[in-house]
């Protein structure tokens, strides 16, 4: 498809419509990232990863009953949820987005939002509070599961979207997975072993979540060695024609 060129157009057009050696643009290109040099903004998967990674961590222990009490200590998470993992994880998301990485942004996106809804429910004058006191005990834990079961949902969706990608994120996502699923059991079934046990691969999911940010940052530029994530996956080289179906000329 010829592109249509005005009279009076400027030399950019002239050279689309007469391109170099007889070389044929194409109409649409499907890309799922654009190159890092194209890209507007910095990488801010990083940033993303360690908000989400140590609220989870800190949240995740608090849930297992580890030096607190069993579920005690989550108003003290008020704050960071909504700054931390919720603000500084939404805009990592966005950065995402506008870099064209649609995978990224979505999570960090959506879990930016869930964490910053998090910390609003503990926060008096919102409603949430007060709605809570006025449901039985019972109906607010099934509230909790529907909740968890919901994002373990999602979760699932993100976690086969990595199958092909390494082992560390595989793992930040399974134990996220684990963790929302023993959460709704948990709380369902009111049993508090299952809840904490969601605790502890929250716990795992929150250290992967560091370990993976820190493997974007240390690297041999700035580090003695590129941190291990364990690249399993080796995509199948593309033939010509192959290639050629990639573009919709």
């Amino acid at each position: 498809m010829e592109p249509n060129v005005t009279e009076g157009s400027s030399s950019r057009d002239q050279e689309l419509k007469n391109p170099p050696n007889g070389y044929t643009y194409p109409t649409e290109i499907h890309l799922v990232a654009p190159p890092v040099q194209f890209r507007r903004f910095g990488n801010a998967a990083a940033l993303g990863l360690i908000t989400f990674g140590i609220c989870t961590f800190q949240e995740s222990m608090m849930q297992a009953g580890m030096s607190v009490g069993y579920g005690h200590g989550y108003g003290s998470m008020t704050g960071q949820s909504i700054a931390v993992a919720g603000i500084a994880q939404l805009l990592a998301g966005l950065w995402q987005l506008a870099n064209g990485d649609t995978f990224e942004g979505a999570a960090f996106t959506s879990f930016g939002a869930s964490w910053i809804a998090k910390g609003l429910g503990h926060v008096p004058g919102t409603g949430v509070l007060a709605y809570q006191q006025g449901e039985s005990a019972e109906t607010v834990r099934k509230q909790q599961g529907i909740i968890a079961l919901a994002w373990s949902i999602w979760v699932l969706i993100l976690l086969a979207g990595n199958v092909k990608s390494h082992v560390a994120n595989i793992v930040m996502f399974g134990t996220l997975n684990l963790q929302l699923d023993f959460s709704c059991a948990g709380a369902w079934l009111d049993h508090e072993r299952l809840t904490k046990a969601g605790g502890w691969f929250g716990f795992f999911c929150g250290l992967s979540a560091m370990y993976n940010a820190a493997a974007i940052l240390l690297n041999e530029e700035n580090f003695w060695f590129n941190i291990p994530v364990g690249n399993w996956y080796t995509p199948k080289a593309l033939k010509h024609d192959e290639e050629d179906r990639l573009y919709d000329v």
